[in-house]
């Protein structure tokens, strides 16, 4: 039975990590937030869904029965695992994006899925290797443990981009790059797990300095895709930026969008600026207001854009109506909100 010290430590190296996570995932999120519970759910089910999947699956593979981290001490780097890792992490995905279409719009909406997913796992293998016993954790194991986590939700948010992208495919096409998102995903886990070994029995037995350029060069693979994401993450904001536009444009002809709202909702740093505006002016709920009327806004818009590119298979159009009156109440000069 582990001590409360070392179960404290596996909880600890399990949420903080995680948390820190979802708060980046919400900050990339620009235009239209994921609501959190949705966020919570991913982080969730890739902490105990996704690991119970891949056990059950590796044992009945005649596996160990464990999800050891990839640098933990005597592990035999298994390519198989990479692989049941990577499907067990698609088909969750895959579940919560079926069960929240009117929510997942694109390409950004998959990384952060995916990658909220992949923190979940990244956060459940910490938690078991910790708890197991380590001994006293070094600032070195402790830094393995965070860049672990972190290749998880890498592996996750591939899976996911390619998911986004599918989106608007026929459904053959979509299924077929479904299939090559989590192979390469698995591919990416598996090289990053298995190269140190491959090294090793190419080079005989490589010194030390061998098996640690083997270690940096697959980190350097994961960081170069992570560097990536971030190139995909900035062209889709600039991408939605457009749609925003696009959709809400005559919505402020029509008195639903105030000229205010639509010459800053796409820019960050004018939300910022009038968000911090009306809390130092109005209060805390202005200030939320303002907030949420952003988030509204951002949804209204790509409601509109899945009714024109989605069209006999897109969201409720009543959707849009609910939104309107949404954006109308938590205005500052309409009735509802002065009530």
């Amino acid at each position: 039975m582990p001590d409360p010290t070392t179960i404290l430590a596996a909880l600890l190296l399990a949420l903080v990590p995680s948390l820190l996570y979802l708060f980046v995932l919400n900050l990339i999120d620009r235009y239209e937030k994921e609501p959190w519970r949705i966020l919570v759910a991913c982080l969730g089910m890739g902490a105990l869904v996704a690991p119970a999947a891949s056990v059950a699956a590796l044992i009945v593979l005649g596996r160990p029965a464990g999800l050891p981290p990839a640098f933990a001490p005597g592990r035999s780097p298994d390519a198989l695992t990479g692989v049941v890792e990577a499907i067990a992490v698609g088909i969750v995905l895959f579940a919560i994006v079926r069960s929240v279409r009117q929510e997942f719009d694109d390409v950004l909406d998959g990384v952060i899925y995916g990658a909220a997913i992949g923190a979940g796992f990244g956060a459940a293998e910490s938690f078991l290797y910790v708890l197991g016993g380590t001994g006293q954790l070094s600032a070195v194991t402790v830094a393995q443990l965070l860049i672990a986590g972190l290749n998880h939700a890498f592996y996750g948010a591939v899976i996911g981009a390619v998911l986004g992208w599918a989106r608007d495919l026929r459904p053959r096409q979509a299924s077929i790059a479904t299939v090559l998102g989590v192979a390469t995903a698995a591919w990416l886990q598996t090289f990053h797990d298995t190269l140190p070994l491959i090294m090793a029995h190419v080079l005989g037995k490589p010194d030390a300095a061998a098996g640690t350029a083997s270690k940096l060069l697959a980190d350097a693979v994961n960081w170069l895709g992570i560097l990536a994401m971030i190139m995909i993450v900035a062209l889709s904001w600039r991408r939605e930026a457009r749609i925003l536009r696009a959709e809400l444009h005559d919505e402020v002809a029509h008195g639903i969008v105030s000229p205010a709202d639509y010459a800053t909702v796409t820019s960050l740093a004018g939300r910022l600026r009038r968000q911090v505006g009306l809390l130092r002016g109005s209060g805390l709920g202005a200030a939320l207001r303002l907030r949420r009327r952003y988030a509204a806004e951002g949804e209204l818009a790509f409601h509109k854009w899945q009714l024109r590119r989605r069209a006999g298979h897109g969201p409720d159009p009543a959707r849009g109506d609910r939104l309107r009156a949404l954006i109308r109440s938590l205005d500052d000069t309409s009735p509802e909100a002065t009530r």
